[in-house]
Formats: structure tokens, C-alpha cells, sequence
């Protein structure tokens, strides 16, 4: 039937004036009703339960049979999603009637997993940043930290041997206590929704093999942690960029090459960092595997080499490369074609245990529309997973960059 007869029809029977605009407006109201209307459950995947848990290819196997109007073989649809929630009431009898009666077709849209903590736990196995920062839980979609940027000072003050004789104002000589006023900021976490596409073929998902399961788990952490590490690497800030990562936070070391890369570029990064963080743990230093392959060839002023593999001199108890006594982190999503002949890169030090923040909002939300095409006519399903994250960093001047850096 041509979508002309079917306004037609539309027409005939509302006795409403209607075209594509509005039809599509209409339809487009409905849905939105519909899905507001159902209310997510949660679905433990982990295993903690009895029996081991649910297992990530059951689950995604049986939201994609709810999504197409089937019953699901491992969950009742009233485990995915909640057909009674309190929205429902404000919805029309007739469309109340459809979500209920066969109907769960809206909830396959909507599917969430609060508690699929294994697939977030990989997340650090595909985001440098992320794995390297300090995770703060947050229950809303903001957090506020009081920060003191400056201004407290601390004193030796003598007993005071006469207070009849000196008062207020006299001074720490004659034992009054200074006063000395502190400069407060605030930082803010905010959580923002990064939602990823994973297409999954559907017999991977009607596989029982339970080896199926970390194969899934590894494709949705490696969507998920790729983006994000993007984005703290190098996101803009902007609406469709929401996070500002570090080469637009970093201002006041943002260091460069000048000629060769040298051992006192490296000193450079790494001391600019401890100046304003001298009490950090450790300062690590993030760099793509090509900048990796260049560190392997800088000798420091006593001809010895500044990078050292584990088990190797000055690393020996070290599960990780370590370049000047500081860790190493291979970051393959640093950019690599940057200067004038597409040919440098950059690496970044910084206080990241101290004073980078990752806030998690949620866990992992996935929603999928079955027969989405091309994936329909290709016996696929894709999948939207989302997570609310955020990043951001406390001071700055913890931090350092060095652009410029040659890759051979």
C-alpha cells in the first residue's frame, strides 16, 4: 500500500487533515509515549546469582526476541522490562492495551542491564585514560568538588608572654594566631551519555557456547572504551564532543619539540608535572606505540637508555615499560599524522591517580531495534549500548603535553 492511500485512510477514519509532517509527527508521539511507558528492570549478569548468572549472549539473545514480538527462551519479558510501571497509567486505554498485549515490542527498544559490570570492567582494558584516572560513582547526573586553589598559610607562633600589654592586630611575634584567607573554586563531573553501535551477527547471539559470552563482552568494551579514551584525549567540549580532553585542557605545559626529540624533552614533561604535583605517586607518561619505538632509542646525559622493558636494569619488579623511572602507557588513539609533514605525535604526563576524574552515572544500557536495516536482510542485530561517563581534571597544572614529537 502507497503512503498516500494510507493517509488516505488516516484521514477517513480521524477526520483529521494529514500529511507526511504530520503523520510522521503523530506516529513519532506515540512511540515516544510508548517507550516512556516502560520501565527498565535489572538483569544481573554477573556471578553472583545462583546457577553463575544470566550470561551476556542469552541476555542480548533474548532482547532481540522481545524486540521482534517473540517470547524470549532464557528471561520472561516481565524480567526485561515492567509492563505495570506508574507511566503506563497516564497513557491512553487503547495504547495502555497494545503495550501490554503484544506489545512488548516497545520494551525491545529499551533494555537495560544496571548491573553488567563485567563488560564496564574491561572498559580499562581499551581506554588508557580511563584506566589510569580515579573512578568516582555518582548518583546524579553532577557533582560539585569545593577545591582551594591558593591563599592558606601556616605559622610558628611563640607563647604569648603578655596579653594584657599586646592585642589583636600586634602581630605572631606577641603570639596572636594569623589569619590568612583562602581562595575556594569548584569542580564539576558531569555525567554524559556515550552511546556506541555493535552489530552482532544472530547466530552468535543463539549460540549457547558459553565462550560466546567473552567475545561479546570484549566487543561491547572495546566500542565503548575506544570512544571514551577519544574523547579524553582530544574531545572538543562542544554539544555532539561533550568532554574536554586533555589537549584542550592543558595550557599551561603544553610543551613542544624543538628539532630532534632529546632526553631534555622528556625531563622537560615529566618535571613540569612533579612542580606542581611534587607529591604524586608516580607520573605517568602516555604515548602511541610509534612515540614508544623512538622513546627505545633516547639516552639520557650518562649515555644510558631512558626506556626500560620489564625485567630489564632499573625495571626488574616492573609489570610495564617504564620510561625514566615512570610508567609507560601505550595509547594507540593518540593522533600520529599531526605537524606540517603528518608525521608527529604527542605525549602527555601527568597526576592522573590524584587529580583526573572518571564519573559513572550508570552502568550499561543497550537498546536494539531487530528488523533495522541493512542488519535485518543480513541476519544481524544491532546494538545501541550506552553509558553515562564523565571526565575532567582538577588542576591543569598537573598536567603536560609535549607535541611535536617525531614517529621514526
Amino acid at each position: 500500500m502507497k503512503q498516500a492511500k494510507i493517509i488516505e485512510l488516516l484521514e477517513q477514519a480521524t477526520g483529521l487533515s494529514l500529511d507526511e509532517e504530520s503523520l510522521k509527527g503523530l506516529i513519532d508521539t506515540r512511540l515516544e509515549k510508548l517507550l516512556s511507558a516502560v520501565e527498565p528492570r535489572q538483569v544481573s549478569l554477573g556471578g553472583e546469582l545462583n546457577g553463575g548468572g544470566l550470561g551476556l549472549s542469552k541476555y542480548l539473545g533474548d532482547v532481540r526476541r522481545l524486540g521482534m514480538g517473540q517470547a524470549p527462551r532464557h528471561l520472561a519479558a516481565d524480567e526485561l522490562v515492567s509492563l505495570n510501571s506508574p507511566a503506563q497509567k497516564a497513557l491512553e486505554a487503547p495504547q495502555a492495551k497494545d503495550l501490554r498485549e503484544g506489545a512488548t515490542t516497545a520494551g525491545g527498544y529499551l533494555v537495560p542491564t544496571e548491573q553488567a559490570g563485567e563488560v564496564l570492567n574491561l572498559v580499562n582494558n581499551f581506554s588508557a585514560v580511563k584506566s589510569l584516572c580515579r573512578q568516582v560513582p555518582m548518583t546524579g547526573r553532577q557533582i560539585t568538588f569545593p577545591t582551594i586553589s591558593g591563599g592558606l598559610t601556616a605559622y610558628w607562633v611563640p607563647e604569648a608572654s603578655d596579653t594584657e600589654t599586646y592585642g589583636l592586630g600586634d602581630g605572631v611575634a606577641h603570639g596572636e594566631k594569623p589569619r590568612s584567607d583562602a581562595t575556594f573554586g569548584q569542580l564539576a563531573l558531569t555525567a554524559h551519555v556515550l552511546a556506541v553501535k555493535v552489530v552482532v551477527s544472530n547466530q552468535l547471539l543463539d549460540d549457547s557456547d558459553p565462550g560466546v559470552d567473552q567475545v561479546l563482552q570484549n566487543l561491547f568494551a572495546e566500542t565503548i572504551g575506544q570512544a571514551f579514551d577519544v574523547a579524553c584525549l582530544r574531545g572538543t567540549g562542544a554539544a555532539t564532543d561533550p568532554i574536554t580532553g586533555l589537549v584542550g585542557k592543558i595550557s599551561t605545559n603544553a610543551l613542544s619539540v624543538s628539532g630532534d626529540l632529546s632526553f631534555d624533552d622528556l625531563a622537560g614533561l615529566i618535571f613540569a608535572v612533579y612542580q606542581n604535583a611534587p607529591h604524586a605517586a608516580s607520573v605517568p607518561v602516555l604515548g602511541h606505540p610509534k612515540a614508544e619505538k623512538v622513546l627505545m632509542t633516547l639516552k639520557d646525559t650518562n649515555g644510558d637508555y631512558v626506556y626500560r622493558q620489564p625485567g630489564q636494569p632499573r625495571a626488574e619488579s616492573q609489570g610495564q615499560p617504564m620510561v625514566w623511572g615512570e610508567p609507560f602507557v601505550r595509547d594507540p588513539n593518540i593522533l600520529t599524522n599531526l605537524g606540517t609533514g603528518t608525521n608527529e605525535t604527542r605525549l602527555f604526563a601527568g597526576d592522573f591517580a590524584g587529580s583526573a576524574l572518571v564519573g559513572q552515572r550508570q552502568g550499561l544500557v543497550v537498546k536494539t531495534n531487530p528488523w533495522a536495516e541493512p542488519y535485518f536482510s543480513y541476519n544481524q542485530t544491532a546494538f545501541l549500548a550506552e553509558v553515562r561517563i564523565g571526565f575532567n581534571l582538577s588542576d591543569e597544572k598537573r598536567f603536560a603535553m609535549l607535541s611535536a614529537v617525531p614517529t621514526a
